[in-house]
């Protein structure tokens, strides 16, 4: 009988508008997930989530050498096929070797056809260090600290909504404020966290990519990912959309009894 109800509660026109910001919170969190997990796995699509993609500008026609890097994971690209690792605490040899095990690896064996020259491992070597450089440097994950607002929001939200749903906020107003003041800090926080890491990537990646075009004796070439933008500026939308709901998921419940005190802003 409960499933009745509440099935139809959230059917009705009302219901279906009481409920549909709390949908935006699934869009939020798989976006904020996939844009973290970038190239740390070889799972469907995710070697495709980058900042940017780094090869040597003298094998464009040769090998198709190349590594890609997002905030956490870096990959490694050959005609071999495609290996992904995270890249913290890793040196640049135990990378390399791990990201082209079949070039610099232990997987190379005395039979290969393939030929590896010195020019290949230093290539090689370039594109794993400057890799490394950018993303410690330039692609710092802010995005992670706006994730961990946006959920520290959520669990605050839920707290002020049960504080204001037993009335508590005119019996304390004090403390209904703090915790309005603390929800609402955190998910704008969040909200401009992943604004800032939206625009920051955009265009960071773009002018490096301007950069090694403009430079005719750049020794990496430098490609911007699209998969990653569109995944970060989509997640700011949905928690635009969703901080401008949430006063109307407390607003009913909000409103002082006429002649009672109205608690703090």
């Amino acid at each position: 009988m409960f499933l009745i109800k509440a099935a139809k509660m959230y059917f009705q026109p009302a219901g279906l508008l009481r409920f549909a910001p709390y949908i935006l919170i699934i869009p939020i969190v798989v976006f904020h997930a996939l844009s973290l997990a970038g190239c740390v796995s070889t799972s469907p699509a995710i070697p495709n989530i980058y900042a940017v993609a780094l090869r040597a500008n003298n094998n464009a026609t040769d090998t198709p050498l190349q590594v890609r890097i997002g905030y956490f994971g870096i990959c490694g690209i050959d005609e071999e096929g495609t290996t992904c690792q995270t890249a913290s605490g890793r040196s640049v040899e135990a990378l390399a070797a791990n990201l082209f095990p079949e070039i610099l690896g232990n997987n190379k064996t005395s039979d290969s056809t393939r030929k590896t020259d010195k020019k290949e491992t230093s290539d090689i070597s370039d594109l794993v260090t400057t890799a490394l450089d950018l993303q410690s440097r330039t692609f710092t994950p802010i995005l992670a600290g706006a994730a961990v607002l946006f959920i520290l929001g959520l669990a605050a939200l839920f707290l002020f909504k049960r504080d204001v749903g037993k009335g508590a906020s005119w019996e304390h107003p004090r403390r209904s404020a703090i915790v309005r003041r603390t929800t609402y800090g955190m998910l704008c926080g969040s909200a401009a966290l992943s604004f800032a890491a939206a625009i920051a990537t955009s265009q960071a990646a773009g002018a490096l990519e301007y950069a090694s075009e403009s430079m005719g004796h750049a020794s990496v070439l430098i490609k911007s990912g699209t998969t990653l933008q569109v995944l970060q500026w989509t997640a700011f939308g949905f928690q635009s959309l969703f901080l401008l709901a949430v006063p109307f998921l407390v607003k009913n419940k909000t409103q002082a009894p006429e002649g009672e005190f109205k608690g703090e802003a």
